[in-house]
């Protein structure tokens, strides 16, 4: 697949980049190429290595720039020098994940986080003591967690983790907790599975269940193995105990085409409120070029999805019970960072949101944003809203709404350092400071070792 000349493109921003070959930063520029469908572009070009081009939306119509009087700009490109220095301390943080075990009882060839198996006395877990400190003193500095992710490695793994959710269930300061697991625990321990249950009677934990869909291709290849059988435990264990489950799908080239299949799955069991699909990034153990690169480097990697592929592809397979109506970007954070789509479920079956609600009327957010502020990305724009407040809505109708949402994490070939500048999806670190998810899994030196 080549690259299209972007000489008669449209330019929509300018930002920065990282070159796919060395990882340094460069500076790059986003275009709309003039065809039909429209197509998005990133473009830069490093000293060393020469120009790199990489799609980051096979469809425009699904790349989001905030607009301001009447014309196509990108507020994120006019920041004011006081925001050019931000902290991720100071940047509003919708969820926080923490990374409470290093090692995992699976060896997943896709690990973003590259974790080694243990089992046992193997399991290098976090002490408790110093996971509660570091959760604390991000409350301490931010005044409150409303979603904290606990993650790994395998969380269930941790010997304490019991211990740690009965304190983080007790703290005034900590709204809602989210389990990212493989499900392997939950599949061979029933009494695991209700022993949360017991804990959470009335909610305020979800599990976010890895998943990989409900079809054959693509399993071993992302995990090392099939686990479907073992998922589907995990999930009855899960409904038995009344423990309500997110499905996490990374998508690759060869599950594309089950895209619908797995919304229909979840649809069909009243315990899972939604599906999250995750293209596939580099990072961890995931390695290899994805650039149409000038001079004979890596070759462009067809393969590479971004979030209108995965639209596109749910709406063709649902056979008209999704439309692309039915999905719009969230409030907070930069508008490409997460999109979601909701089907309601009423009478057996699922209709289209868009049937109920123009969420096209609810974007305020991208419009007439030439320059923010250091207080516009304090707010969390899910609270400041009118579309973040319908969201919440939805989310407490959960067993009525599905929510379907495209997470398109970086790697260097689709880096756009305004998306940083603009994150709200925050890992604390070891040293208990905040840094934005894509940085700090995305193996570059200078982001791993130092947030911004």
């Amino acid at each position: 697949m080549l690259a299209p000349s972007l000489s008669r493109g449209q330019l929509l921003k300018k930002t920065g980049s990282r070159c796919p070959v060395c990882l340094q930063a460069c500076p790059a520029k986003v275009w709309r190429t003039d065809e039909t469908p429209a197509r998005v572009f990133l473009t830069r070009v490093c000293p060393e290595h020469g120009e790199h081009q990489s799609c980051i939306a096979s469809d425009a119509r699904f790349y989001w720039t905030s607009q301001g009087a009447g014309t196509p700009c990108c507020a994120s490109a006019r920041l004011s020098p006081a925001t050019s220095t931000f902290r991720f301390e100071r940047l509003s943080t919708c969820l926080a994940l923490i990374e409470i075990v290093r090692s995992c009882n699976l060896s997943c060839p896709t690990c973003y986080a590259d974790s080694p198996l243990g089992r046992g006395e193997t399991v290098d877990a976090v002490p408790l003591n110093d996971v509660q400190r570091r959760i604390q003193g991000v409350i301490d500095r931010k005044g409150s967690i409303e979603i904290l992710q606990l993650s790994g490695g395998e969380p269930s793994l941790h010997p304490q983790l019991i211990e740690l959710l009965e304190w983080a269930k007790a703290h005034d300061k900590i709204d809602y907790l989210l389990l990212n697991t493989n499900g392997v625990r939950l599949a061979h321990e029933p009494e695991f599975a209700a022993r949360l249950g017991q804990l959470f009677p009335k909610g305020g934990l979800q599990i976010y269940l890895q998943f990989d869909g409900v079809q054959a291709e693509g399993q071993r290849w992302l995990r090392g193995a099939d686990l479907r059988a073992v998922r589907q435990r995990a999930l009855d264990h899960c409904a038995a105990a009344n423990l309500p489950v997110t499905l996490a799908m990374t998508v690759t080239p060869q599950n594309l085409p089950h895209v619908w299949d797995a919304i229909s799955f979840g649809l069909g069991l009243p315990h899972i409120h939604g599906i999250t699909f995750q293209p596939m990034f580099q990072s961890g153990r995931v390695v290899g070029g994805a650039s149409v690169v000038s001079g004979g480097a890596p070759p462009f990697d067809s393969g590479r999805l971004n979030t209108a592929d995965i639209i596109l592809a749910a709406v063709e397979q649902s056979d008209g019970c999704l439309r692309c109506e039915d999905f719009t970007p969230l409030p907070c954070g930069d508008p490409n960072c997460a999109t979601v789509g909701y089907l309601i479920r009423a009478g057996g079956r699922a209709e289209s949101i868009s049937h109920y609600i123009d969420l096209s009327k609810l974007q305020g957010f991208l419009h007439n944003r030439l320059q923010y502020t250091m207080e516009d990305l304090s707010r969390c724009g899910c609270e400041s809203e009118p579309l973040g407040a319908l969201l919440k809505q939805l989310e407490l109708r959960s067993s009525m709404a599905f929510r379907i949402m495209i997470k398109p994490f970086m790697d260097a070939s689709s880096w756009d350092e305004h998306r940083i500048q603009r994150c709200c999806t925050h890992v604390i670190r070891p040293d208990g400071r905040l840094d934005s998810f894509c940085r700090y899994y995305s193996g570059f030196a200078d982001c791993r070792d130092a947030p911004a």
